[in-house]
């Protein structure tokens, strides 16, 4: 998984997985198939990840509306990162632009999964009084996720702390 992360789906070559993962060829075949069935388990593998520290993180705000704000806030501090990786998820989508459908589709089911915590939180958020009453939560949720994958791209493309920030708090502006 970190090997695509860092390199990208069609910069990973074959070698560097055999390389990473210290296997021969015969058994990364037996094992994972080819590499586009390995990517997608390594994607199946990150979305897991991702979706237990989203739920553990969603138990522990104080509040639907900070669970959002300290999971823009945590993409916004990559960027004090030298080199920031970025989302496995979003680097993926921007690389492959739908070019493979098992992969896209792959990514689409991790992405639903983020969007529905937000959907969680945002519902959490309205019935707290710090959202509208009338807000569309699967609308906000598509929101939310655009806006934190654009500033996920940003980050990756080396924007500076104070206009991520920026844009952070126009994405939670508007979701009073």
């Amino acid at each position: 998984m970190n090997q695509f992360w860092a390199g990208g789906y069609f910069a990973t070559s074959l070698q560097d997985l055999l390389n990473c993962m210290r296997l021969s060829k015969s058994t990364l075949y037996q094992s994972f198939g080819n590499k586009e069935q390995l990517f997608v388990r390594c994607i199946q593998h990150y979305e897991h990840q991702l979706d237990q520290m989203l739920k553990a993180r969603l138990e522990d705000a104080s509040s639907g509306i900070e669970f959002v704000r300290s999971l823009i806030d945590s993409v916004i501090d990559e960027a004090e990162k030298t080199n920031p990786k970025g989302c496995l998820l979003v680097n993926t989508a921007n690389e492959l632009a739908g070019r493979e459908e098992t992969i896209a589709q792959a990514v689409t089911n991790a992405l639903d999964k983020i969007r529905s915590h937000l959907r969680v939180a945002i519902e959490r958020a309205r019935d707290e009084g710090d959202v509208a009453p009338d807000t569309d939560l699967d609308q906000a949720s598509d929101y939310l996720v655009a806006g934190i994958s654009g500033l996920r791209t940003m980050v990756k493309a080396g924007t500076d702390r104070q206009s991520l920030s920026k844009v952070a708090d126009l994405l939670m502006k508007t979701l009073k």
